[in-house]
């Protein structure tokens, strides 16, 4: 059954120079998609941070857009002034974003389709089980837009960051803190013996507070943590959790005592 995603919209984009416009402005390369491929990236602002994310959805004469229903109408703001004498047009869209039908959702596998069209409105607890078994965080559920680097969100793991490409706005931060690793905040998977608390409930180390929980299904969810403070009594609201990082992730969970230990 294909599940419409209700809090995402569409935006169609048109013209000749929608695949390099888009390539020198979102952080995935867009030039050398083919039609029927399907992206995932951000758009950033210079400091860096995530103004949303985004699929890239291409067709043979267009291309579709898929973010954020609350980001909509600023992003279109904003593609509009970057777009200057571009061959290019955006226009809103009555469609919608669908689950279980398309490409497969190119952030991990076994998340599922993902296309543009109409389905049922339905739960979707499958596509955020998923997403949680694989770390992948969505925008506004899981990160603030605007307040959020792609690396606290996993994005340079889940493709949604090509660093090979040309230029991007907000690359230059980006960039430093991939090749320094300054990345403190990281999305990581949150596990208990029971149900968990609702989104938004603090995660505490002891008496500190280390970040919040995001996606949550039952005993499973996520949250973007400072990873050098983990340590014992882990907690969401007053459920004792476990934090583990995604599968194949290359940064690890440990406390800041650990890390002057070892000289980090």
């Amino acid at each position: 059954m294909a599940i419409h995603l209700n809090d995402r919209s569409v935006v169609k984009v048109s013209g000749g120079d929608r695949l390099t416009f888009l390539d020198g402005l979102v952080t995935c390369a867009t030039e050398g998609l083919a039609p029927g491929s399907l992206a995932y990236g951000a758009l950033l602002t210079p400091q860096g941070k995530v103004l949303t994310d985004l699929f890239v959805h291409t067709r043979d004469d267009h291309l579709f857009l898929d973010l954020p229903t609350s980001a909509l109408a600023d992003i279109l703001r904003r593609l509009n002034m970057y777009k200057l004498r571009a061959a290019i047009t955006f226009e809103e869209t009555d469609a919608g974003v669908i689950l279980g039908e398309g490409p497969d959702d190119p952030r991990a596998p076994g998340i599922g389709g993902r296309s543009i069209g109409t389905g049922e409105e339905a739960a979707a607890d499958a596509y955020h089980a998923a997403r949680i078994e694989a770390g992948v965080p969505d925008a506004v559920i899981d990160f603030i837009l605007g307040d959020t680097f792609p690396h606290d969100a996993n994005m340079d793991l889940t493709g949604g960051v090509d660093f090979k490409k040309g230029c991007f706005v907000g690359q230059e931060v980006v960039s430093r803190m991939r090749h320094r690793g300054t990345a403190r905040r990281r999305t990581v998977i949150v596990a208990a013996d029971a149900p968990l608390p609702a989104t938004g409930a603090e995660i505490t180390a002891g008496s500190r507070v280390i970040g919040r929980l995001g996606t949550v299904v039952g005993t499973g969810g996520l949250a973007i943590v400072r990873i050098d403070r983990v340590k014992d009594e882990l907690k969401a609201g007053d459920v004792p959790v476990r934090l583990t990082v995604p599968p194949g992730a290359p940064f690890s969970l440990a406390s800041e005592e650990a890390n002057e230990g070892a000289g980090a």
